[in-house]
């Protein structure tokens, strides 16, 4: 898992002041990660903006602090090969093609669903024992969201009224005020560098979160590695974090034959063309009508919640 690999680096730290602090935070985080078809789900969600906006004001951070991570190829829509062609990694721009991404989100109220995040990520590349610099990175910019700002008779852009503030990552503080004085033009490019690295995670989280707090979609599998960690102590090697895996419900869900699963075509439900239901029992997902094969089936009536 990228928190593991996070916890263990020792470069990332000495080129952002408080990041250790951010780090034993991380520590302390309950963690998620995304299987597939959960990733696969959310990101047909980033577009669909209609049915994004309105799960906006019911999103909460199931803890309060919070940590969930995903494979980047998993979302079509940030793969620069994949049908919607996103934009390639530009180098001239110190960016490096991702492979795992996680957020820190933790809870700034007595509320669930007012938080803060934090983003980090792994690059593809290969990490040579002797190189000063790392694979890991974390965004210098964080994002506070507070869903009760969200008016439904407001015209204004959902997601633009739930952000409380756009703010300085609780770390490199330092670095950038150093570089303020000494190089400021350099200071700039970090901060554009900072609001780059949040193109299209925004609506990514909001998908992801609405997905978890819908009732009849995500299922959880508790992966517990303590005994795996007696092993590892005995090793003198770091211990790994527990962590629960989000999946998608099997009726939702099914394989191509054949095939390498994890496509917008395994999915007999196309979450981008069904439509969210507010009920007084919870947030449920509908399904109008799926998308994908007709071999795999077709599924034409309401889901039944059990």
């Amino acid at each position: 898992m990228l928190c593991d690999d996070l916890i263990a680096d020792k470069l990332l730290p000495q080129g952002y002041d408080g990041l250790d602090r951010v780090f034993d935070r991380i520590r302390k985080a309950r963690k998620f990660t995304l299987s597939k078809e959960f990733a696969v789900a959310a990101d047909g969600l980033v577009t669909n903006f209609k049915e994004l906006y309105k799960i906006i004001p019911y999103c909460r951070i199931p803890y309060p602090a919070t940590w969930i991570e995903w494979l980047h190829d998993d979302r079509p829509h940030w793969n620069p090969e994949g049908p919607y062609k996103a934009r390639p990694v530009d180098r001239t721009r110190h960016q490096k093609a991702p492979q795992r991404v996680g957020m820190l989100m933790e809870q700034q109220s007595a509320f669930a669903g007012h938080w803060k995040t934090h983003l980090f990520w792994a690059t593809k590349e290969k990490l040579d024992p002797t190189d000063v610099e790392s694979k890991f990175n974390g965004s210098l910019g964080a994002i506070i969201l507070d869903t009760r700002k969200v008016l439904e008779s407001s015209e204004v852009d959902p997601l633009v009224e739930a952000i409380d503030g756009s703010c300085l990552a609780d770390f490199g503080r330092g670095l950038l005020d150093r570089l303020m004085v000494h190089q400021p033009d350099a200071a700039m490019r970090l901060m554009e560098y900072a609001v780059e690295d949040w193109g299209g995670e925004i609506r990514f989280m909001v998908a992801v979160l609405g997905l978890l707090n819908t009732r009849n979609v995500a299922q959880h599998s508790f992966v517990n590695k303590e005994l795996h960690n007696i092993k590892r102590a005995k090793q003198r090697k770091l211990p790994l974090f527990s962590h629960t895996v989000l999946k998608i419900r099997p009726q939702l869900w099914v394989n191509r034959e054949g095939g390498e699963a994890g496509g917008h075509r395994d999915l007999r439900l196309h979450f981008v063309r069904g439509h969210f239901k507010h009920r007084k029992s919870g947030l449920f997902w509908w399904s109008m009508h799926p998308r994908g094969r007709k071999q795999l089936g077709i599924i034409e009536k309401d889901y039944e919640v059990t």
